[in-house]
């Protein structure tokens, strides 16, 4: 799964990155993104055929739920085509969730060791998510969530799932392209261009923020 990310990216750069238009979302980077907080998110406007960032809260609703109920925080990449609960959103509302890392607990490990997640030499993760608005007596709630599907080499150590990064090359196409073109992107980032190590357990609490969050955790390498 994937409970928790970095984005530590000013949003002039993400508007740079993305190639998105329109006004840019009061944001300040953090290190410590949690279900139900808001993140920035990359959508894609059919009516206009342009890329937003916008900040959307982590935990979907759907848009035809008559209460808020479960709000789930991932969807599986075996099933978020085909789930009741997800497939309209897959077809018509995928997103890109800009992150500088993302974070794993490592199985087994007493107390929980966390792991982060890194493109080798920095960039950008873009993560594949889907989005939702739900409206309910006059009030919006724009929400999202993020794709997992199975662990590679690098994750499997640890954890036997992971969230989907979408290549650069790929983000027209999960954002625009047809469900059978998007469904195919649903695969593990390859090993090579990853790394990860173990970081503090200051990342476990909510509360703490700040970059020294993905700094090594030089006592906890003997784990993996």
């Amino acid at each position: 799964m994937c409970g928790r990310f970095a984005n530590a990216m000013p949003v002039d750069l993400m508007r740079e990155l993305f190639g998105t238009t329109g006004p840019l979302p009061n944001w300040e980077p953090s290190w410590n993104i949690a279900p139900s907080q808001k993140a920035p998110i990359v959508r894609l406007r059919h009516e206009t055929g342009q890329c937003h960032l916008d900040l959307l809260q982590w935990g979907l609703i759907p848009h035809w739920s008559k209460e808020v109920g479960r709000q789930p925080i991932n969807a599986r990449a075996e099933t978020v085509a085909s789930s009741p609960m997800f497939r309209s959103a897959f077809a018509a509302r995928r997103a890109l969730v800009p992150a500088s890392a993302y974070y794993e607990w490592q199985r087994g490990s007493s107390p929980k060791q966390p792991w982060a997640f890194r493109h080798k030499g920095g960039g950008a993760i873009a993560l594949a998510g889907l989005w939702e608005s739900w409206e309910h007596e006059g009030e919006l709630i724009r929400t999202f969530l993020i794709i997992t599907t199975q662990a590679d080499a690098l994750m499997r150590p640890i954890h036997d799932r992971m969230p989907v990064a979408v290549r650069q090359a790929d983000w027209p196409l999960w954002l625009g392209g047809e469900t059978r073109d998007a469904q195919a992107l649903l695969r593990p980032e390859t090993s090579d261009t990853l790394e990860c190590y173990p970081v503090s357990a200051v990342v476990n609490s909510v509360r703490n923020d700040g970059p020294q969050l993905l700094e090594r955790d030089e006592s906890a390498r003997s784990l993996r």
